[in-house]
């Protein structure tokens, strides 16, 4: 939980406000009472044994750190049942955001000597024994103090290279326009990984403008724009540099931080010639800005003076000094020789004409989640979102053929927000009907309440193969996991955690993405409250449902190449299950109103209107899923306690009275619970929940005729959530 203002943690520091929170921990400037002074306080709220030895192992590298531009972790504790904590040295100052947010674009030497003193920093980490990597380089992690001092700062997230093993203390951070391609889990990242994460920094310096997504370049959905296409004030060697640092396969960047530092500084006659460390300082922010960062107050004065380069060199100072009062000199004739240029072409001196002033299309594609600019687009501001965080303890990787399955491994966490790539494939074709079991390649992951080897119950999902009936176990997330959702290919599972057990509505959840071929499992860019993945036919969107509270939820869309999120059904009551169509066009969802559920169908379109879809007064229409046939199969209640399962045909769509349509799937007259059906490939099996005598729920799955029903688990505690995967898998 979040630490109150003025709680003393650990009998010694004073908290004094939140600097920065993600979802499962935050950063909080606080006062050591001991010593009075100010410190910055990383938390971490996982507390499994396992991170807890890695947290006390990696504070104690960070600890050994002695650089001018990073502050120095000075203490890391631990706190039963509640969390880690590193406390570092607080920078006071003003961060690049900040300052961005106060000047605009920075003039090239100042994003020159921002960029060597970060490298400065870098090849310092990059050269220690065992490496260290920084991962979640950006704005909002460079300040600048008031003695004009630059500092690369928060930790919490830094990747120990040790060997070959690979540790992380919080978790793979993912900032999208800021995090190269790498870092969304398609290869292992190195220092070329943090160069780039710089560059893409430096860029947004220059140009107030966060660069294209690394993923969604490297899926060829979006091209880098050019700096000097955003910002021709630029200088051509500062941009190829920059540029450069941003390419997208590692091989082509500055394969050195100190490569990167010269390449910047020998791009400006101003910068060229020095010498050492000490001289790579800017002009400090004012005092009232310090002040206000300080009480917390964000600081907007853009167009205010244009900080200017300090150093040793009043040569250089002089120099920048001429330049800029040559720029306000020109600038000032542009603007009288198009104000005289518009008076004429008007006909009338004074007459206004603003239409031109501000540019048109202006449009940033951002939600509550996410800000991201997409190709093509004008400029809009630097608008960065927190990084989220979180901890997996375990997956277990998926054998192949040949292979028997492999031990368990602890895979790099990915948070995010962040986009996640689907190979452009496409939907499997369905494989050949069995209609006495389902195709032997066949897998299905579902949620299972069983107890672990330590006696505890916890829900985490599982993969039943059909090949030869073997089960393993695909999570171990602290606080849980469920709600597995296949991408279209088979590779990626979405799932939600934590995860209690089997609920309508999750307030604290977020949303993961497992890889089954590396094992390594992102964190996607939601806030709290989401769940309900469900990935589009084509795989290039997922919705999700986002809870306000457990009366109210919308569903949104979440676009996999770049993370922008959109909200598609609005209002005050429960909207969530929502099941795609099987050409991707629409989707059908529950609702609830005046105590019923009811389905109502949507367009894949964010300003479409919902119309209703099944509406039986008595009836509740839950958990609903369209198979490849056009059909809606969904389940229905309350009927003697129990749920059943229904289908219906989807053509009916403006039908007055739908009671006459419905159709059980299975056609026993001895009803018995049946929820959450989910269809094979072939469409010839639905898998779905059951609990016939009453009590604990299992696996079942059902022939589409409804003639054959098998039992796929039969566990103590409940099973629930299934999932087909699809096949065959490319």
């Amino acid at each position: 939980m979040t630490l109150e203002r003025d709680s003393i943690l650990n009998g010694r520091y004073r908290i004094l406000e939140i600097l920065g929170q993600g979802g499962m921990g935050a950063v909080y400037h606080a006062k050591d009472d001991n010593l009075d002074v100010h410190v910055a306080v990383k938390e971490n709220l996982f507390t499994s044994d396992e991170y807890s030895r890695q947290f006390r192992r990696e504070a104690n590298i960070l600890a050994t750190m002695r650089h001018p531009n990073l502050p120095r972790v000075i203490d890391h504790f631990e706190i039963q049942n509640q969390g880690q904590y590193m406390v570092m040295d607080f920078i006071e100052g003003e961060d690049l955001r900040q300052r961005m947010d106060r000047i605009g674009s920075l003039m090239d030497e100042e994003v020159i000597i921002i960029g060597a003193a970060i490298c400065d920093a870098l090849e310092y980490l990059h050269t220690r024994d065992p490496i260290i990597l920084h991962r979640d380089i950006k704005p909002g992690n460079i300040k600048v103090n008031p003695n004009g001092e630059v500092y690369l700062v928060d930790f919490g997230l830094a990747k120990i290279v040790d060997g070959s093993q690979v540790t992380t203390t919080g978790a793979r951070a993912m900032t999208p326009g800021y995090s190269s391609p790498e870092q969304y889990g398609t290869a292992r990242t190195d220092e070329r990984s943090d160069i780039y994460s710089l560059g893409a920094t430096l860029y947004a310096a220059l140009t107030n403008t966060i660069p294209e997504d690394g993923l969604a370049r490297a899926m060829e959905q979006a091209d880098l724009t050019p700096i000097r296409k955003r910002n021709p004030k630029v200088s051509r060697r500062v941009a190829s540099a920059v540029e450069k640092a941003l390419a997208i396969h590692p091989e082509d960047r500055f394969q050195k931080a100190g490569d990167f530092k010269n390449a910047l500084l020998q791009s400006s006659n101003a910068t060229r010639q020095i010498q050492n460390s000490e001289e790579l300082t800017i002009i400090p922010p004012p005092a009232d800005v310090v002040a206000d960062v300080m009480a917390g107050n964000r600081v907007h004065v853009k167009g205010a003076k244009e900080p200017e380069i300090t150093g040793s060199s009043s040569t250089r100072r002089k120099r920048l000094k001429r330049r800029r009062i040559r720029r306000t000199i020109f600038a000032t004739l542009i603007v009288l020789i198009s104000a005289l240029i518009g008076w004429v072409a008007m006909g009338l001196p004074g007459k206004e004409a603003v239409s031109g002033i501000v540019p048109e299309g202006w449009i940033a594609y951002a939600s509550n989640f996410s800000a991201t600019l997409m190709p093509g687009e004008p400029t809009t501001p630097v608008v960065e979102e927190p990084t989220l965080t979180a901890t997996i303890e375990e997956v277990i990787p998926e054998p192949t053929a040949t292979q028997t399955p492999t031990p368990t491994v602890t895979p790099t966490i990915t948070p995010s927000p962040t986009p996640i790539r689907v190979p452009g494939v496409p939907t499997p074709t369905p494989a050949p009907a069995d209609y006495d079991m389902p195709f032997p390649g066949e897998q299905l992951a579902y949620v299972s309440l069983r107890e672990n080897s330590t006696g505890v119950t916890s829900a985490q999902i599982w993969l039943h193969s059909f090949a030869d009936g073997s089960e393993r176990q695909l999570t171990k997330m602290q606080g849980g996991a469920c709600q597995p959702d296949w991408s279209p290919d088979g590779r990626l599972l979405a799932f939600i955690s934590p995860c209690a057990g089997n609920q309508r509505v999750y307030t604290d959840a977020l949303i993961y993405v497992l890889d089954m071929q590396t094992t390594e499992v992102t964190q996607l860019a939601v806030e709290v409250g989401s769940f309900d993945p469900a990935w589009s036919p084509d795989g290039s969107s997922m919705l999700f449902t986002r809870a306000e509270n457990i009366l109210a939820s919308s569903i949104y869309r979440i676009n996999t190449s770049d993370s922008t999120i959109e909200e598609m059904t609005h209002g005050d009551r429960l909207a969530y299950n929502p099941a795609w169509s099987p050409e991707g066009d629409r989707f059908v969802f529950s609702t609830n109103s005046a105590g019923h559920y009811f389905l109502y169908i949507v367009e894949n379109d964010p300003t479409a209107l919902p119309e209703v879809f099944a509406r039986i007064t008595g009836r509740q229409y839950v958990k609903p899923t369209w198979s490849v046939d056009n059909t809606i199969v969904f389940s229905t209640g309350p009927e003697d306690s129990f749920m059943s399962m229904w289908q219906m045909p989807a053509s009916m769509l403006g039908a007055s009275d739908f009671s006459y349509l419905e159709t059980p799937v299975n056609p026993d007259t001895n009803r018995v619970p049946e929820l959450d059906p989910d269809f094979n490939s072939s469409g010839h099996w639905i898998a779905y929940e059951s609990w016939p005598d009453g009590g604990n729920r299992d696996i079942y799955i059902i022939r589409d005729d409804g003639q054959l029903i098998m039992r796929v688990t039969e566990e103590l505690r409940d099973d629930f959530d299934p999932a087909w995967r699809p096949y065959p898998r490319p």
